[in-house]
């Protein structure tokens, strides 16, 4: 009696603990492990029942006795096998997701890294408005993010749509200083054209590079500076060697490409209302404002360096006629013609303007008398074999120049330079147009009235 009863109380204890391991963990929980818990608590009751009836109605059946003990014992082995199983099954599901909180947490460190460059990025690009200190930012940042070998950017021409190249380049390597141009039907034009970026791991088997081989170039990404769908430029990121694009490389190109294009077109339009300030609309000349303080600046250097100055005063002859007889839209044809001759017939370190009406003007620093004669010539020969058709009419007409020029030590203040020219000018237009009259006398001074008008 003694023993039966520690036997009953070991089975009780045995059963509540299995019972608490099968159910302590939920999500772990198994149908095999139900089972043996089941068959433990049916052994223990049917042999608590075989017991009490061994006591009432002895003697009982002692191997069914042993096997409900064996079926006890085997639901307690199962259920501690299952609760193993379950534990170790635990243990790897813990890894996996230490592994990836480990993950998440890389993540969110790139990510908080790549929010940390695309801010600085930001500043950096916002804090000029020059669109070459721009386009140099740009260029540097990208060889950095892409770990590149050279970085160029492109802008496209708001008015044209071609690419225009202001040569700013970023390079590691003396193999690739500078990315090959654009190409009517390659890379960058594609993909101004189509808005979407392009990686190229193998450029020497790309279709694009089969015409026009690149040795130095193995593998390039090109990206469109993209604002409000309009694509304002193209930054072509190179490698001399072969590079796989991963993704945070990728999201980081694109992400410096979104900024440099608000920073282009910020600039471009700074760029352009700057140039607008100082050109004249009609002619794309140099207005007024602008040829007065070049010529103040080029008066000065040439006090400095003691080199001789010129200045040339164009004069359009009979415009009022022309827009009489033909309109107004003769009379601006006729302008833009004398300026497309101005611009053709000085150097490029020239200036040449417009003034306003139809006076124009030209700067020649570092020119003598006899050199700016024969630009002067030239000029007037180009305007009088110059004609242009507006509304079926044939429009022609000619010019009259004054000329002055300046030896360091004959320059005096701007108003008596620009007086001296007048009245060259002014001797051109009253000896019958279409001439050139220079001021030979160094000291002399402006006492002929403004010409009149035609």
């Amino acid at each position: 009696m003694p023993l039966a009863l520690f036997q009953t109380l070991i089975a009780l204890v045995g059963l509540w603990l299995i019972g608490r391991l099968t159910f302590r963990a939920h999500a772990y929980r198994s149908w095999r492990a139900l089972i043996f818990l089941g068959l433990s608590v049916v052994a223990f009751t049917s042999a608590t029942v075989l017991h009490i009836t061994t006591l009432i109605w002895p003697p009982g059946n002692l191997t069914l006795a042993q096997v409900l003990n064996t079926l006890f014992a085997i639901g307690l082995v199962g259920v501690l096998w299952e609760n193993i199983a379950a534990d170790q099954q635990r243990h790897k599901d813990s890894q996996k997701l230490m592994e990836q909180w480990r993950l998440a947490s890389n993540l969110a460190n790139k990510r908080s890294h790549e929010l940390e460059v695309l801010s600085e990025i930001t500043r950096e690009l916002a804090s000029s408005l020059d669109l070459r200190e721009v386009l140099q930012a740009v260029v540097d940042r990208a060889l950095r993010i892409g770990d590149a070998d050279a970085v160029t950017v492109y802008v496209v021409n708001r008015d044209t749509g071609e690419l225009t190249d202001y040569h700013v380049t970023a390079s590691n390597n003396e193999r690739l200083a500078k990315l090959p141009p654009p190409r009517a039907n390659g890379l960058t034009m594609t993909v101004v054209k189509t808005g979407q970026a392009a990686y190229i791991t193998n450029v020497p088997e790309h279709p694009l590079y089969a015409a026009e081989p690149y040795p130095e170039l193995q593998a390039i990404a090109s990206l469109p500076l993209r604002l409000d769908d309009e694509t304002v430029g193209v930054m072509n990121v190179g490698y001399t060697r072969p590079h796989d694009f991963d993704d945070a490389e990728m999201r980081l190109l694109n992400s410096l490409a979104s900024s440099a294009a608000v920073a282009v077109r910020n600039a471009a339009l700074h760029e352009r209302i700057a140039k607008l300030a100082v050109t004249d609309e009609l002619t794309g000349l140099a207005n007024r404002r602008r040829f007065l303080e070049m010529v103040r600046a080029e008066m000065q250097r040439a006090r400095r360096y003691e080199r001789p100055l010129t200045l040339i005063m164009v004069d359009l002859d009979r415009l009022k006629q022309i827009n009489d007889q033909n309109g107004h839209a003769a009379g601006d044809a006729m302008l833009r013609g004398v300026a497309q001759c101005l611009r053709a017939s000085v150097r490029d370190t020239d200036l040449p303007a417009r003034l306003g009406g139809d006076e124009f003007a030209a700067l020649l620093p570092e020119t003598t008398r006899d050199a700016a004669m024969m630009i002067a010539e030239r000029i007037r020969m180009a305007v009088q074999n110059f004609s242009t058709v507006v509304n079926g009419v044939t429009i022609q007409s000619t010019v009259s120049i004054g000329l002055v020029s300046r030896e360091a030590g004959e320059l005096q203040d701007l108003p008596t330079l620009i007086h001296l020219a007048d009245d060259a000018l002014y001797k051109s237009k009253t000896s019958g147009r279409n001439s050139v009259t220079a001021i030979d006398n160094p000291l002399a001074t402006p006492t002929l009235p403004a010409p009149q008008k035609d």
